[in-house]
């Protein structure tokens, strides 16, 4: 079993080598092998603009690789929030793809394998050709400007948010090197089905059919617990808390199609405001790759979306 299993980190201009540092011992003390930076509140602009970080240097992404060591990980990079492909105006298409250009130089000096981004919103019905055409564009400029990185849009956790577990792979399949990112918990929001083996086993089939998926070109997946609304994604938290994610049953059946090798697994749990909860993405990361390294299977599952009282057998 070859598995590649992490956090994501939160990286931007501002932050601190001794901050970085003591989160990044605790991912070696963990012995977590998968990082994924995330410029979410970076942005091209004003830094006076309430709201707006900078996007790391060219020095500091090279000196936060040193303080890893030698160790070999796997990194990528989540996108900062301002970039859209679903926007039909040409002023904030041109702003997203400023803003994506700088993270992708930034991924390129974290040499890392791709970026994930949320593709988008929108207020009317999906325009499915719209944002295949903007995203075409967005790789052939990609490959133009010789960018190394893959561009991987990520399931939308709400149901206005572009796009379903279905869509993303019929859409960026058709693109040459571009990826998608299948977090577990949007899907579930959502309304996917990831209740039942069968469920799960057609995505696999899909990703089988649309991408050349190894060890060294991953699937992005993100996994945390999930807190849902009348609109879909609340917000994230612990593996075990909220609506019920059925996270041991889709790890379940990576392990047993012998997936894992195809998968990059990023935990993204973490505690709501407010609430007292023991634990963290690294606990929970943690968590997930003891399921996978024992003899445990689920193999179905017993709750009820909506449902705080879900279990597993």
């Amino acid at each position: 079993m070859s598995l590649s299993i992490g956090i994501s980190l939160g990286f931007s201009r501002f932050l601190s080598q001794d901050k970085a540092l003591g989160k990044i011992n605790q991912i070696k003390g963990a012995g977590l092998n998968s990082v994924e930076f995330g410029l979410l509140n970076c942005a091209i602009g004003r830094t006076n603009i309430p709201g707006i970080i900078p996007f790391p240097t060219e020095h500091q992404s090279k000196s936060i690789l040193d303080l890893f060591g030698d160790k070999d990980y796997y990194f990528s990079v989540h996108a900062p929030y301002r970039i859209s492909a679903t926007t039909e105006e040409e002023t904030k298409l041109k702003y997203s793809k400023s803003n994506l250009s700088a993270t992708l130089k930034v991924t390129d000096w974290l040499h890392g394998h791709h970026v994930t981004f949320h593709a988008g919103s929108f207020k009317k019905k999906h325009n499915n050709k719209h944002v295949a055409n903007v995203l075409n564009s967005w790789e052939e400029w990609r490959q133009e400007k010789g960018y190394r990185a893959k561009l991987a849009p990520e399931v939308g956790g709400k149901y206005n948010s572009f796009a379903d577990f279905f869509t993303l792979v019929e859409i960026t399949s058709g693109i040459e090197n571009c990826l998608m990112t299948w977090d577990i918990s949007h899907d579930f929001a959502r309304g996917g089905n990831i209740l039942d083996e069968s469920g799960i086993l057609k995505r696999l089939e899909k990703l089988d059919e649309g991408y050349d998926l190894n060890s060294s070109n991953r699937l992005p997946m993100h996994f945390s617990g999930m807190v849902v609304g009348k609109t879909g994604e609340k917000h994230h938290t612990l593996l075990g808390k909220g609506n019920g994610v059925p996270w041991e049953l889709v790890l379940s059946v990576l392990k047993e199609q012998n997936y894992l090798e195809k998968v990059n697994l990023v935990c993204e749990s973490k505690v709501p405001k407010g609430e007292k909860f023991k634990g963290d993405a690294v606990s929970d990361a943690l968590k997930a790759r003891e399921f996978l390294e024992s003899n445990r299977v689920v193999k179905q599952y017993k709750g009820k979306p909506g449902n705080l009282d879900y279990y597993f057998s």
